[in-house]
């Protein structure tokens, strides 16, 4: 049984409930990791909660995001932290499972997917502990002065030139990208963009088409979903921040997928 690794804090939603228990319905252990243990253990989701702080020790960049409360980049220091540990398979917890894992990509050693035709996501994510890939990307987001040679250009002269004026951290953090820019440039640079699933089998709906999943019609939704998919992001943060976080109608097609899986 492969084991599902995600990251999560605060209040559980609808749609975090929905992708926890399509995981395991999907054949896969999941295991939550977190600052607040008990906070998660209340909600009830299954799985297995983990004390973060078991495998992200004190790191100077991690914390400087949590610091800024900047929780998605601060995820991206888990998330990496997880693979180098061996832990599992990344995946974030707005995912709905349709497959298990185990079936795709039919022993691969590195599993993530296009997002579009320039852009790698992270969303789903797994390589091996030992692999360069993570070794490279670990070090250069963990270094301090952290110097992103991912980032556009002129983000890259600004931090040069925060450097030679002595700035250890940059001034904007949040500006560098270390999320999926990050690591399309570590999987190009190292000839890996081969093992990328195609976008239909973890990407199928843009974070822009996010709404149709929440649609009482579902037709455009399962127009998107094709037999390859094994797992349909979701896109909390896109839905929340068109006011769309209220569980969705029972026709649409998260609602059904929550009616399926007793949500």
């Amino acid at each position: 049984m492969l084991t599902i690794v995600t990251y999560w804090e605060g209040p559980v939603s609808w749609l975090e409930r929905l992708s926890a228990a399509s995981i395991v319905a999907a054949g896969h252990a999941l295991e939550i990791y977190s600052h607040d243990i008990r906070g998660v253990q209340r909600q009830g989701l299954p799985g297995t909660v983990i004390d973060v702080r078991d495998i992200l020790g004190p790191n100077a960049m991690a914390d400087l995001y949590r610091g800024r409360k900047s929780y998605a980049f601060y995820t991206d220091y888990v998330r990496l932290g997880l693979l180098r540990e061996g832990r599992g398979i990344w995946a974030d917890l707005d995912f709905v499972f349709r497959q298990s894992l185990s079936t795709t990509p039919d022993g691969d050693d590195y599993i993530f997917g296009w997002l579009n035709p320039n852009r790698i996501n992270n969303a789903i994510l797994y390589a091996p502990p030992q692999s360069e890939l993570v070794s490279r990307y670990w070090e250069a987001i963990t270094a301090v002065p952290i110097r992103a040679p991912w980032a556009t250009g002129h983000i890259r002269v600004k931090r040069s030139l925060e450097i030679l004026a002595g700035r250890r951290f940059p001034l904007h953090p949040e500006r560098l990208a270390i999320g999926p820019r990050a690591l399309t440039h570590f999987i190009r640079q190292l000839a890996l963009d081969h093992h990328a699933r195609r976008k239909p089998v973890f990407y199928p709906l843009d974070d822009d088409d996010a709404h149709l999943l929440v649609q009482a019609d579902d037709a455009r939704a399962r127009a998107a979903i094709t037999p390859e998919t094994v797992a349909v992001h979701a896109w909390r943060g896109k839905l929340w921040s068109i006011g769309l976080s209220a569980p969705p109608p029972p026709a649409s097609w998260l609602g059904q997928r929550c009616r399926e899986l007793g949500i």
